[in-house]
C-alpha cells in the first residue's frame, strides 16, 4: 500500500522541526501573533526577543559579509562567534517567516571551530568568505542533508551523497553552510508555498507574500538571518523575492556561476531559458564579493556547464549614461513602483547621470508569452508528474500559474522551438541597438509590477521574465516603501490594488546590462546605490 503523502508530510516536519533547539524557541506570546494573515512587521523581533546577545545582534544588525570576513581576518570576531549569531537568527526567523527547509547547526559550528583553528594554525584566512556564513536555496545539494524541494514525492529520497560545484567552491573559500531555505511547490511561481513545508511569510508584513521561488532566501537575508545567500532564477526568482523582502538581488548572465548538481524539478537536458545561480544580500558590495569569489575560483574547472569566463575588473566611472523604463503600455506598474522609478531616475539625473529615456521597445506582454511558451516545452510535464508521484494536491499559486492546467495544454514541437527561438533573437537584436545606438551603460526598469502583494496574487513576473528570455543580467535594489498616503490607485494598472494592504511594502528598481557584462553590471549598481543613497 501506497503510504499517504500527509504522513509523509508529518514524518518530513517533525524531522526538521527536531533541527531547531529548544532553547532557541521563541516564547508562545510572540508565537501567537504569527499568522499567513497577520498585518504586521517582524522585522524587529529577533532584537527584541531575548534570544540574541547584545554582540550577536551587533554581529547580525549592523556589518555587511565584507566587515564580518575582514574582522574575522583579522582576529576581531572569530567565525564562530559570527556562525552561532547567525544561526540563532536564522532560528529565530523560521519560527516568524518558515522561511527554512534544512538546518544544520551543528555540522555549521564545527566547520566554524575548523576554520578558527586552521586561521591560528596557518597565520592567514582559508579562502574570501573565510569564516562567513552562506545560506542556500534547498535545491544546492549539500552532503548528507536533504534537497526536498517541495515535492512530497522528494520525502524518501537519501539525504545527498556530493556537494553541488557551487557548493564545493563556497567551502573551498572558506563560508559556513547551516541552512537551506523553502520554495514553491515546481519552483515556478512566485510565493513559496509547497505541501512539505507550508508557506513561507514575509518578514516585513505577514500577510504579503516573500516572493518565489528563492522564497526562504528572500524572507532569510531581509531578516537578516542571513546577510550572503544563494539562490537561483529562470523567471525572477532571485529577483522578485529580493523586491518582496527589502534585499538585493543579482541575476548573473547563464552559467557565470556554476548551476550544475542541484535537485531538478525539470527534465534532463532542459533548454530553452536555462536556470541560473546567484546571490541575495543587504549591500552591493556582499555581491561583489560572492560574485568575484566564485567567478576567480575557476568555476569551470568545477562545473561543465559553467562557462570559462574570468572575472574582468572593470574601470569605475564617475558617471554613467543610464536608459529608462518607466513601465511598459502592455503591462502598467502599480502607483509605488512608478513612483520609486520615478524618484530614482531624478536623483540619478540630479546626480550627474544621463538619464535616456527609452520610448519604444519589445512589449513586455509578448516576451512574456514567449518566454512562457519555452517554459512549456516539456511535454512529458515533469514538474507536474512529481505531484502526481505521490498523490498530493496542486497549491493554489501553481494552479493560477498554469491555465490550462497541465495536461490539457498543446504539444510542444521543434518547429514551435526554432520558431520561438527565432523570435528571441530578433528581441535580443532589437534590444543590442538600443544599448549601442544610445551608448548606454545599463538600463532601469521596475523589478515587477507590483511591490509583495497577498499570498498567492503576484501571479506573473513579466518585469524578471524578460531579462531571462534575452539572458540579460540584472540585479533589484531595495528603494523606498509603499506608502498609503501618497500612492493614489491609477486608471493604467489593471490588476487589483489595495494601498492599504501593502503599505509599507519595500519597492525597488531593477538594473540590467548587456550579456556577458556582469561585472559592469555590479560596478554600476555599486555607483547606482550610492546615488540614490541606500
Amino acid at each position: 500500500m501506497v503510504q499517504d503523502w500527509r504522513s509523509l508530510v508529518a514524518q518530513k516536519r517533525a524531522e526538521v522541526a527536531k533541527q531547531l533547539p529548544q532553547e532557541w524557541r521563541l516564547p508562545t506570546e510572540i508565537m501567537s501573533t504569527i499568522s499567513e494573515t497577520a498585518n504586521v512587521s517582524v522585522l524587529d523581533v529577533p532584537a527584541k526577543c531575548g534570544i540574541l546577545s547584545a554582540k550577536e545582534i551587533d554581529i547580525t544588525e549592523n556589518h555587511d559579509a565584507v566587515d564580518l570576513v575582514e574582522k574575522m581576518a583579522k582576529k576581531e570576531l572569530t567565525s564562530s562567534e559570527v556562525t552561532l549569531a547567525f544561526c540563532k537568527r536564522a532560528a529565530i526567523a523560521h519560527q516568524l517567516t518558515n522561511c527554512l527547509t534544512e538546518m544544520f547547526f551543528g555540522q555549521a559550528q564545527e566547520r566554524a571551530k575548523f576554520l578558527d583553528e586552521y586561521l591560528e594554525k596557518e597565520g592567514k584566512p582559508m579562502g574570501p568568505l573565510h569564516g562567513m556564513p552562506v545560506s542556500l536555496k534547498d535545491s544546492f545539494n549539500v552532503k548528507g542533508v536533504s534537497s526536498t524541494i517541495g515535492y512530497v514525492s522528494f520525502i524518501n529520497k537519501k539525504p545527498a551523497d556530493f556537494n553541488s560545484p557551487l557548493v564545493e567552491i563556497l567551502l573551498k573559500a572558506g563560508a559556513v553552510l547551516y541552512v537551506k531555505t523553502n520554495i514553491p511547490q515546481t519552483l515556478m511561481t512566485a510565493d513559496s508555498e509547497n505541501n512539505v513545508f507550508g508557506r513561507t511569510l514575509n518578514p516585513c508584513n505577514l500577510s504579503l507574500t516573500a516572493g518565489g521561488s528563492s522564497g526562504g532566501e528572500g524572507a532569510l537575508v531581509g531578516i537578516r538571518g542571513s546577510i550572503l545567500g544563494v539562490g537561483t532564477d529562470i523567471a525572477g526568482s532571485i529577483r522578485i523575492p529580493a523586491l518582496c523582502c527589502g534585499a538585493y538581488g543579482f541575476k548573473p548572465s547563464t552559467d557565470r556561476i556554476p548551476q550544475g548538481g542541484q535537485a531538478n524539478p525539470s527534465r534532463d537536458g532542459w533548454a530553452g531559458i536555462i536556470p541560473l545561480a546567484g546571490p541575495l544580500a543587504q549591500s552591493p558590495r556582499d555581491l561583489r564579493l560572492f560574485l568575484e569569489t566564485v567567478i576567480k575560483s575557476k568555476p569551470w574547472d568545477f562545473d561543465a556547464s559553467a562557462r570559462a569566463k574570468p572575472w574582468d575588473s572593470v574601470s569605475t566611472k564617475s558617471s554613467l549614461t543610464i536608459g529608462l523604463i518607466y513601465e511598459c503600455p502592455s503591462w502598467p506598474v502599480s502607483p509605488p513602483v512608478l513612483r520609486s522609478i520615478q524618484t530614482a531616475a531624478k536623483k540619478l539625473e540630479s546626480a550627474g547621470h544621463k538619464v535616456i529615456p527609452i520610448a519604444k521597445f519589445p512589449s513586455y506582454s509578448e516576451v512574456t508569452e514567449l518566454a512562457f511558451g519555452f517554459f512549456d516545452i516539456d511535454n512529458a510535464e515533469t514538474g507536474h508528474k512529481f505531484i502526481v508521484d505521490s498523490g498530493e494536491p496542486v497549491v493554489k499559486s501553481v494552479a493560477d500559474m498554469y491555465s490550462p492546467p497541465p495536461g490539457g495544454r498543446p504539444t510542444r514541437t521543434l518547429d514551435n522551438f526554432l520558431d520561438m527561438t527565432a523570435s528571441r533573437s530578433e528581441i535580443q537584436e532589437t534590444w543590442h541597438k538600443i544599448f549601442i545606438e544610445n551608448d548606454l551603460d545599463v538600463v532601469i526598469a521596475p523589478g515587477a509590477q507590483k511591490t509583495a502583494v497577498p499570498h498567492d496574487t503576484f501571479k506573473l513576473p513579466p518585469y524578471t521574465t524578460y531579462w531571462n528570455l534575452l539572458d540579460y543580467p540584472a540585479c533589484v535594489i531595495p528603494y523606498l516603501r509603499a506608502d498609503k498616503s501618497i500612492d493614489v490607485a491609477r486608471a493604467e494598472y489593471q490588476e487589483d490594488y489595495d494601498a492599504s494592504a501593502v503599505d509599507g511594502a519595500p519597492c525597488s528598481i531593477q538594473v540590467v546590462a548587456r550579456p556577458e557584462h556582469d561585472e559592469e553590471l555590479i560596478a554600476a549598481v555599486e555607483i547606482i546605490a550610492r546615488g540614490l543613497g541606500v
